[in-house]
């Protein structure tokens, strides 16, 4: 019996979850160990923030990976021109998008409100450069390589934001700060979060990106750039019902409910919003296949024979 097409991927996720989780639990009892070893030394060992930051490195890679596999399996890229090509690029814009949104996020915030600014702002990061390329270039109006593209720049993104979040979480106990006594099962939970909020950014821009580059593989302009903003609005509104909503006050008043919640967003995320939309995809890849490989009874069809 041949297993559903998404199983592989789904297990790659939760296992490196699990590892990851489990890593970030060892390195808070770590934590509590140099403080109570160095209780009064502001600059203490740095090893347990490795030991923090390799769980969340995994624990955040873990259901990207598996994400992008997923994408793989369904949009099959083996025998696509400039797939590497497409992989760099997004590695680079990646990197570029996270910085800029630091800087952005709070110019943002004091024009737009501070909860739902970042979804307007990174969505539109994650989108820019990938959208300049649809637009300024052949290669990237495949609507399969521009999903792609703009997949390892969202995925690049949230790992980077996973990891630089866990320093921040880390780095005062190190610097000599209190330590409580539950702060093994504190670092462990704040992975978690960071696991399931960043699978969340690849999950929204892939979902409005197919929405864009199918707009222009089939519609005019004017309707693309029509639809393009409101892929784009509907992104940056899911993004920031995180940020605004589950991440803000939601969590101030129980971190328990607010993870629970975090995990049915994510869920929801990838079941109206992402898989209806790469299903979209993968009708889409059939026909010009199918178009491709019987070019006489398309014309044929067009011609009303």
């Amino acid at each position: 019996m041949l297993r559903p097409s998404g199983t592989a991927p789904l297990l790659v996720g939760l296992l490196g979850f699990g590892i990851g989780v489990a890593l970030a639990y060892w390195g808070g009892m770590l934590e509590v160990d140099v403080a109570a070893s160095f209780p009064e030394d502001p600059d203490r060992p740095s090893y347990p923030l490795l030991v923090v930051l390799l769980g969340a490195l995994v624990g955040v890679a873990g259901p990207l990976v598996g994400i992008g596999w997923y994408l793989r399996r369904r949009v099959p890229m083996a025998h696509r021109p400039h797939r590497t090509q497409a992989l760099w690029v997004g590695l680079a814009w990646g990197t570029a998008a996270y910085f800029l949104g630091g800087v952005l996020n709070g110019f943002a915030g004091m024009l737009i409100g501070g909860g739902i600014a970042p979804g307007f702002v990174e969505e539109f990061l994650k989108l820019l450069l990938p959208v300049v390329l649809l637009l300024s270039s052949r290669t990237y109006r495949s609507p399969q390589l521009g999903a792609w593209l703009v997949f390892v720049s969202a995925a690049w993104l949230a790992l980077l934001e996973g990891i630089a979040y866990m320093i921040e979480a880390v780095d005062p106990v190190l610097n000599g700060g209190p330590v409580p006594s539950d702060e093994a099962f504190d670092t462990s939970m704040s992975v978690v979060v960071r696991v399931v909020a960043e699978a969340s950014h690849p999950l929204i821009t892939v979902g409005a990106a197919i929405v864009i580059w199918l707009a222009a593989a089939r519609l005019s302009v004017l309707k693309t750039v029509g639809i393009g903003l409101l892929a784009y609005l509907g992104a940056a509104l899911i993004h920031g019902l995180n940020d605004a909503v589950i991440g803000g006050p939601v969590r101030a008043w129980s971190i328990p409910l607010s993870i629970a919640l975090l995990a049915v967003y994510v869920v929801a995320i990838f079941i109206f919003w992402f898989r209806p939309q790469l299903l979209r995809l993968q009708a889409h890849d059939a026909a010009v296949t199918e178009a491709s490989a019987h070019p006489a009874a398309r014309t044929g069809t067009e011609n009303g024979l």
